[in-house]
């Protein structure tokens, strides 16, 4: 027996397994890092968006990461676009103050 379209609940589930992705207070400001790292799922996905491949990220930057950590920050990344936007908007935003400040001491 076929159940009535207007019965049927679309449950959407999610793409990432959250455990993998840790918000502590006390570590890295209070950012999501991956389980049990210091590596935040924006710097991440900054390398990714720089042309960098998931391979690359591995090899070139984060060996002891498995493939699979680097997909789940990027899943986390995509999923939280307005968390990790703020995140890398901070990050920007403590480079120019480093820098102002860095060009000030320089010029006592």
């Amino acid at each position: 027996m076929l159940v009535p379209a207007e019965e049927l609940t679309i449950r959407r589930m999610s793409k990432l397994d959250d455990r993998t992705i840790d918000t502590v207070a006390d570590r890295c400001g209070g950012r999501a890092v991956g389980g049990g790292t210091r590596i935040r799922p924006a710097t991440i996905l900054a390398s990714y968006r720089q042309g960098m491949t998931v391979e690359e990220i591995l090899k070139d930057d984060y060996p002891h990461l498995r493939r699979a950590d680097v997909h789940d920050a990027l899943a986390y990344a995509y999923e939280h676009v307005g968390e990790i936007a703020a995140d890398l908007a901070a990050d920007d935003e403590q480079t120019v103050q480093r820098k102002h400040s860095d060009r000030d001491r320089e010029s006592l």
